[in-house]
């Protein structure tokens, strides 16, 4: 919960508006959120870096407390762009940043879940991540309410302290999060210390990870279904980014109000799909939520600066996240054994955020070159925005086929039949 807290702090909307406040354009934003993803790709030195570091636990406090330090630089890269001549420099050393930033926290993720799989029976394992997301979600809401009014508030009284004010937040949010691993520090190692691998078996120690995925059928479908929906979200963020603040000219209370009501959706989704998944599968539950979020660009598609609170509508029907944010993870270490979790978990980490790259550096290429065409469709005119809206939902929702492709073991009648076509025939 103290950790949502300072995540609520340091990521998200406010750090897109602390770009567009130092002068990121469609082609700068793309390269924000595609640098770390790209860099995250080493993530699949996870397996090596556990039993380096010594376990689970040290790994993901060790690294944690790492990026959370780094972020008390963003202040002093506020104060360079604040002037017009650094504004470039300061952009770059805010990507430089996060990208560090986040390949530290991305490793220590997936020893954290690794960690937690080794700790929570897997019989109650979907209704303890539900339960973990609710109790976060609750937190979450009031500081984004609060931090987005103070901050618009802040700014309308003095417009050029607005970057600085977002940095100070950046800031407040990485002292939250080195308190947030005070609790960890409580938790039990799940493991006892494990042999680091040498130098010579680095390589095959570490891309055994990502075979160790590609191999297994269902692991492998899982993989497609990460890399389809991964590169439409980057494909498609950068347009659903830009639209708020560059064209219906939301502030960041209004975007922090609808995050709210996603959120408040998210408690609800949260405590339904945990029971489900114990009982029924995680499948049913990601199908589902699929395509609710599928479905939530159509509502980016219709707002207007006269009316931009249809966004309200697409927020609510990205509550269903909460179902995959639950289900994904746990149907991943579900497939896979228990000394194979970090394995598969840093692959379909690192895979998704490889397509994740390339379908936001597409997008944001795409978007620059697009310029301000417009477009006829069935007699409608279209700019660039309503055609990224537009694909965004088809093929977004084209992804809940791809899952329920997926086969859980022990879930239901449909994943045995999946799983015994797959089987091969030992007479042969």
């Amino acid at each position: 919960m103290i950790w949502s807290i300072g995540n609520a702090l340091t990521s998200g909307m406010l750090i897109v508006f602390l770009a567009q406040e130092l002068g990121a354009g469609g082609k700068q934003l793309s390269y924000l959120q595609a640098a770390p993803a790209l860099l995250g790709l080493l993530r699949l030195f996870t397996p090596v870096a556990i039993p380096a570091l010594g376990g689970t636990k040290r790994t993901c406090l060790l690294l944690s407390t790492v990026a959370y330090l780094l972020l008390f630089a963003v202040p002093a890269i506020v104060s360079v762009g604040r002037h017009e001549i650094d504004r470039s420099a300061a952009l770059a050393a805010l990507i430089g940043l996060l990208c560090v930033h986040q390949l530290l926290e991305q490793v220590a993720t997936v020893a954290l879940w690794t960690w937690l799989a080794d700790l929570i029976p897997r019989r109650i394992r979907g209704r303890y991540f539900a339960r973990r997301n609710m109790l976060q979600l609750a937190v979450i809401i009031p500081t984004l309410l609060l931090s987005g009014e103070l901050a618009d508030r802040a700014t309308t009284a003095d417009r050029s302290q607005t970057a600085t004010l977002y940095g100070a937040l950046v800031a407040c949010g990485a002292v939250v999060l080195l308190i947030s691993l005070l609790p960890l520090l409580a938790m039990p190692a799940a493991r006892p210390k494990q042999l680091a691998p040498t130098a010579a078996h680095l390589p095959r120690f570490a891309f055994r990870a990502l075979f160790a995925s590609l191999y297994d059928p269902a692991s492998r479908r899982l993989l497609f279904y990460g890399c389809w929906f991964s590169f439409f979200n980057g494909l498609f963020a950068i347009a659903q980014n830009i639209l708020p603040k560059g064209v219906l000219g939301l502030g960041l209370a209004p975007m922090n109000r609808m995050q709210t009501v996603m959120r408040l959706g998210q408690i609800g989704i949260s405590a339904w799909a945990g029971p489900w998944s114990d009982r029924h599968g995680n499948r049913p539950v990601l199908v589902l939520c699929q395509l609710a979020v599928g479905a939530a660009p159509l509502f980016y598609f219709i707002a207007s600066p006269a009316q931009p609170y249809w966004l309200y509508g697409a927020w609510l029907l990205w509550s269903a996240y909460a179902g995959i944010n639950i289900c994904l993870p746990n149907l991943t270490m579900r497939l896979a054994g228990p000394e194979q979790r970090a394995a598969h978990l840093s692959a379909y980490h690192a895979l998704t955020s490889l397509f994740l790259v390339v379908g936001t550096l597409a997008g944001g290429y795409l978007f620059d070159r697009l310029g301000r065409e417009t477009f006829s469709l069935f007699g409608w005119s279209l700019d660039k925005f309503h055609l990224f809206f537009l694909a965004a939902f088809i093929m977004r929702s084209a992804g809940a086929a791809i899952v329920a492709t997926v086969p859980e073991p022990g879930a239901d009648a449909w994943s045995k039949l999946i799983a015994r076509r797959e089987t091969p025939d030992a007479s042969r």
